[in-house]
């Protein structure tokens, strides 16, 4: 199956969540990212706003902000890049942005990306090698490019999200772990 297909196949399949399954699955998603190490021990996480059916971590990105770390949230800047930003409220200071996403405003400053220690990364489809398929505009593909390798990225998935293999090519980048309701994957 080509980037293409698996993608269409997948979105289908989210679209297709109960909402019911969306929110139990984004609660357990949200637990135990608050139990991992990496994340207690981070000073900055960069997340994100869910869009469509994703896994809502909303209430984890209050959390962060709850426990004095320092919140990114993407921001697109054109046809192909995005930046992070640092936010202090995610129900205020935020507006609706390319795609209809939420995400700073235009005037407020990026952070350096080399500031992030954890990514929390969206996608349509991942495989437990690490390979990740997203929405095919590669904004993410490019801002990790831009990361140090020390900055450790989380893929966010639902369990169904998980394919035996996923079409990876040169560009794409790998994520370190994967977290669904059911597993925490290091690679």
């Amino acid at each position: 199956m080509d980037k293409r297909e698996l993608r269409s196949k997948a979105l289908e399949m989210r679209k297709n969540i109960s909402v019911k399954n969306r929110v139990l699955a984004s609660g357990l998603i949200t637990e135990k990212l608050k139990s991992l190490e990496i994340i207690k021990s981070s000073k900055t996480i960069m997340s994100y706003m869910p869009y469509g059916n994703e896994a809502d971590v909303l209430s984890f990105n209050k959390w962060v902000l709850d426990q004095g770390k320092e919140l990114c949230i993407p921001r697109v800047t054109d046809s192909k890049y995005m930046d992070a930003v640092k936010v202090n409220d995610i129900e205020n200071g935020l507006v609706s942005g390319h795609f209809g996403i939420a995400e700073p405003e235009k005037s407020v400053s990026p952070v350096n990306p080399d500031e992030i220690d954890v990514i929390l990364v969206p996608g349509v489809a991942f495989d437990l090698s690490g390979n990740r398929l997203g929405h095919g505009k590669g904004y993410y593909d490019r801002f990790l490019s831009r990361c140090s390798d020390r900055v450790f990225t989380i893929g966010v998935a639902y369990s169904f999200q998980i394919f035996d293999s996923i079409p990876a090519d040169a560009h794409d980048k790998k994520l370190k772990a994967l977290i669904t309701e059911d597993e925490f994957f290091v690679f």
